[in-house]
């Protein structure tokens, strides 16, 4: 995997150093979109338990109205930083390493 980048980072005329910072960027997305995923996990589960809580009256914890909301706006703000930190960083993005095909749209 380091070859791999030190030569996308030689190709892109990047000094070889270049490459520990693009792979601790490409740490910094997962993270943020790892988290942004698992609160939105959290916040299916606490439906899905409001859902069992209303349709058969079971006795289930869930977070309530004030922790969904807050789930819901958590999990919005850490999957726009991690959309943020891959527009700030366009080499890390997988969209910089897929190339037009010939005759398609450039």
């Amino acid at each position: 995997s380091d070859s791999i980048e030190g030569r996308r980072c030689a190709k892109a005329g990047l000094a070889p150093n270049i490459t520990r910072t693009i792979a601790t960027m490409r740490t910094v997305h997962r993270i943020l979109f790892a988290i942004a995923g698992l609160l939105l996990a959290l916040f299916a589960a606490n439906m899905a338990a409001r859902i069992a809580q209303i349709q058969f009256n079971a006795d289930v914890w869930s977070v309530g109205d004030v922790g969904e909301f807050s789930l819901v706006l958590l999990c919005m703000v850490f999957f726009v930083a991690g959309l943020l930190s891959l527009e700030a960083h366009p080499a890390d993005s997988p969209v910089a390493t897929i190339k037009p095909t010939q005759g398609g749209t450039q």
